[in-house]
């Protein structure tokens, strides 16, 4: 008997210790993106470029200082789910793989970014990285009630840090797709410039309505994926292309309003959900208890 229990505990162990080595790599890969981003600045042959000089679609350089924010916040998130206190959390566990593809492939995307900003290689690391927020945002929605039991900081911290992640990586790689297209030669004005960018815009603010759908309405998505479209907007009023500012407007409206119905539509089937509980489930005390558990409906709105 005591051999069977010294077996369940060792099993135990295994398992706790492959949980601390995953989370552990969240945090390596998160802090490792200053490490990189300090190793491209000082020994990348190519440097970053921005602005209507370099592409109508390539935001403004000072809003690419948002990296900084989004570097911080993810930090954060990756020590925060290191703690003790939240060892016990499948969320926390599911969320391992693919934000530690997303943080590491942004060391990955540097380094393809030094062999030349145009490089398609840059493409490939952020089709991985927009694949990778896919998986976690659907992980985040599907596990919500686990999400509104935490404390604040830890609710307020994981939205924040993949709404700002995942807006900008979102949007940043059509941007990319515009570079890449442009190196090959493809005009910027004209007929068939002015076409193929437009196509760009579209799959950018099309790709944005889809994460607002997966994320449930997430402000914080939302807002980073329209700060990058209005850089865009920025670029190409500066440089006379009416047609990509317009279309650029147009998208952000896309956004926005999408943003509002899918939040419109949660908040509306959450109510209906209480409405319609269990007859005679509902009492004082169980509503009680279940605020405790997972939060008021407000604080879970809230975060997003």
């Amino acid at each position: 008997m005591s051999s069977s229990v010294e077996a369940s505990q060792a099993r135990r162990g295994v398992r706790i210790d492959r949980r601390l080595v995953g989370r552990a790599c969240v945090v390596f890969f998160a802090v490792g993106q200053l490490v990189s981003n300090l190793a491209f600045t000082l020994w990348s042959p190519n440097q970053l470029r921005s602005g209507v000089e370099f592409s109508p679609l390539i935001p403004p350089g000072a809003m690419f200082s948002i990296w900084a924010v989004i570097i911080t916040a993810s930090i954060l998130w990756s020590i925060l789910q290191l703690r003790p206190a939240v060892r016990e959390s499948p969320l926390r566990d599911r969320l391992v793989a693919p934000l530690s593809v997303v943080y590491a492939g942004f060391g990955v995307w540097l380094a393809a970014a030094s062999l030349g900003q145009q490089s398609p290689l840059t493409l490939v690391v952020f089709v991985v990285i927009v694949a990778a927020h896919v998986v976690a945002w659907r992980r985040i929605t599907a596990h919500r009630e686990e999400v509104a039991g935490w404390r604040r900081i830890d609710r307020t911290v994981l939205y924040l840090s993949e709404g700002l992640y995942a807006g900008w990586t979102s949007i940043a790689l059509y941007l990319n797709v515009a570079t890449v297209v442009q190196a090959t030669g493809a005009p910027i004005g004209g007929g068939w410039g002015t076409t193929w960018q437009l196509l760009v815009v579209a799959a950018a603010a099309g790709t944005a309505v889809l994460f607002v759908v997966i994320s449930h309405g997430s402000i914080w998505y939302t807002a980073t994926a329209c700060y990058a479209l209005v850089g865009a907007t920025i670029s190409s009023t500066l440089g006379g292309f009416t047609a990509l500012a317009l279309a650029l407007g147009i998208g952000i409206i896309a956004i926005i309003g999408s943003t509002i119905t899918v939040r419109a539509s949660t908040d509306a089937g959450r109510a209906s959900d209480e409405e319609n509980g269990p007859d005679g489930a509902d009492t004082a005390e169980g509503a009680h208890d279940s605020n405790r558990a997972f939060g008021p409906k407000s604080t879970r709105r809230s975060v997003l």
